[in-house]
């Protein structure tokens, strides 16, 4: 598959991939941000990213631009950057994971475990767009900022009870 046909799958390029794509992309910039100890412009670049995850959608549906594809492309980086969240965790905050072993396990392994029983049960991938699973992928995504910017470190077992909830309601 070509870069040309994730843009615009045949047409022109579709905004809506592109806002998909650079939400991936940007993993790569936080990931060095945090190893040259630039926390701030990490956590800046993790906002803009996270904000990209709404917008796709809106952009899709707003220029009757949506897609099967599109919706299958968000999923993907949704499932790709809610895994970066971990090591986005592990790089700027270690120590949760010495203090909530259980809770990041259910929180990053959970979306791996559900990907793997969808794939058993049925032969393929299967992404819902629950409003339990929007629920728990904003939770997901404001954990570090909430952590961060109000030293709420205890916010790690809620996130993991609701994320982990909007999971099993899943399968």
């Amino acid at each position: 598959m070509s870069v040309t046909f994730l843009l615009d799958e045949g047409g022109p390029v579709k905004a809506a991939n592109l806002v998909s794509l650079l939400r991936g992309l940007l993993i790569v910039p936080i990931v060095l941000f945090l190893r040259h100890h630039m926390g701030g412009a990490a956590l800046g670049l993790y906002v803009l990213a996270v904000a990209t995850d709404g917008l796709d959608g809106w952009l899709a549906r707003r220029s009757g631009r949506s897609s099967d594809f599109g919706a299958v492309l968000d999923s993907v980086i949704d499932n790709l950057f809610s895994l970066a969240i971990a090591g986005f965790l592990w790089l700027a905050l270690p120590e949760l994971y010495a203090d909530y072993p259980v809770s990041l396990a259910v929180l990053f392994l959970g979306p791996i475990a559900y990907l793997a029983v969808s794939w058993a049960m049925t032969g393929q991938v299967i992404m819902f767009h629950f409003h339990s699973a929007r629920l728990g992928a904003l939770v997901l995504f404001a954990l570090w900022p909430a952590i961060a910017l109000l030293g709420a470190d205890w916010l790690v077992p809620v996130a993991a009870l609701i994320v982990g909830a909007s999971r099993i309601e899943q399968v």
